[in-house]
């Protein structure tokens, strides 16, 4: 799953999950290293860095997760094998409506 596959499934999710999500389209012009995607929900926000297995975090980007983190934030990175299991419960946890994944469903 690359990067954009994962951030699109992610969309969805908080979409069916009743969460807002925000994601920079073009950030050049933004602050480096603050994280791709934010979510909302009724019980907290997560502040998200999408990255494929094998990307790396670039210092900046470390350094926004670090301190958003020490300021108390939930603040991490999304891979694809985090998806779906860490993810529905990181949704659900802010609030999101549970959701149910079927691996059978989606392996056909």
């Amino acid at each position: 799953m690359t990067e954009a596959q994962l951030l699109a499934v992610v969309r969805d999710a908080c979409k069916w999950s009743g969460l807002l999500v925000y994601h920079t389209f073009d950030s050049r012009r933004s602050e480096r290293g603050f994280p791709d995607t934010v979510v909302c929900g009724p019980r907290g926000v997560l502040y998200r860095e999408l990255k494929s297995e094998r990307g790396r975090l670039t210092a900046d980007q470390q350094t926004w997760l670090d301190r958003l983190t020490q300021a108390g934030v939930d603040a991490s990175v999304w891979r694809p094998d985090d998806w779906p299991s860490r993810v529905f419960a990181e949704l659900h946890g802010i609030g999101g409506r549970r959701l149910l994944y079927d691996d059978r469903r989606a392996a056909s």
